[in-house]
């Protein structure tokens, strides 16, 4: 229970990075574009604050979501487990990436079509944040142990 806990937070974290790095990364862009000067040093700041930003600050973290969407992914993938012939690996990789869909396309639509995510804005964002969920996802399933996951054998 307790390496399944661990293996999970570090779930979490690896699609919380990927979305504080998207996040950075398109704002980084978009001062490239009003040809503001980015330098190393605003890139290593600016990637570290939105990592930390975003996971503690405000009234409600980007990670509490991350989080919440994550667990209740990976229950269904679980239960889904049971009934389907698919690796674990393939199958979470599937579950962290649809929670991150629902986080950064279905979320919006609860909130006056406002995207939580400043990275999530754009189609490229909301892919890249999608696959972030999934490697995340596919992170999970590959350390989990016991089980069965027809890709080893």
């Amino acid at each position: 229970m307790f390496r399944t806990s661990a293996v999970f937070l570090i779930s979490v974290l690896i699609a919380m990075s990927c979305v504080a790095l998207q996040t950075s990364v398109s704002n980084l862009l978009w001062l490239d574009s009003i040809n503001m000067p980015v330098t190393l040093s605003v890139i290593i700041s600016m990637l570290m604050s939105d990592l930390v930003g975003m996971s503690a600050a405000g009234a409600y973290p980007i990670i509490v979501v991350v989080f919440a969407g994550l667990l209740i992914a990976f229950i269904v993938a679980y239960f889904l487990s049971k009934w389907m012939n698919t690796g674990r690996r393939v199958l979470y990789a599937l579950a962290g990436g649809t929670a991150l869909f629902a986080i950064v396309v279905l979320m919006p639509l609860a909130f006056y079509n406002l995207d939580l995510i400043a990275g999530a804005r754009t189609l490229w964002g909301k892919l890249c944040l999608i696959l972030g969920g999934a490697i995340a996802g596919y992170y999970f399933g590959a350390h989990l142990s016991g089980g069965h996951d027809n890709e080893e054998a």
